[in-house]
């Protein structure tokens, strides 16, 4: 266990981090975590909290991995068009990425972690 959080520490960030009061994250965790696991629902942390930064954070996290989640499905589409090895890569391993990240934003929001998507996670700043 000690190894996937060290490996998920890679993608924290602390700056971030420390903004977040720990009452507002208690009273807010399941707002993140509905919001991760269904992408179109980017906004709900923002309606349980506005004024916070610990759900201003997961909002535009949310709203990143949604605009990932279009562009890679039109991807995975064409993708899928590819014989034995689209097929694989486009009904199997895309799949478990997407599960894994899922899982990996979850249990940030939980713990109250500011995960970053990497190399785009900065990059939108919509709330």
């Amino acid at each position: 266990m000690n190894e996937i959080n060290n490996f998920l520490e890679n993608f924290n960030d602390i700056n971030t981090e420390k903004t977040f009061v720990p009452a507002e994250i208690e009273k807010n965790k399941v707002f993140p975590i509905l919001a991760y696991l269904i992408p179109i629902l980017f906004f709900l942390p923002i309606c349980g909290d506005g004024n916070s930064t610990y759900c201003k954070f997961h909002a535009n996290q949310s709203f990143t991995w949604l605009v990932c989640l279009l562009i890679l499905g039109v991807i995975m589409l064409i993708v899928g068009f590819i014989p034995i090895l689209g097929v694989l890569i486009a009904r199997l391993i895309y799949p478990l990425l997407v599960l894994a990240i899922d899982a990996m934003f979850v249990y940030g929001s939980i713990k109250g972690k500011a995960y970053r998507l990497p190399l785009i996670g900065s990059l939108i700043k919509l709330f």
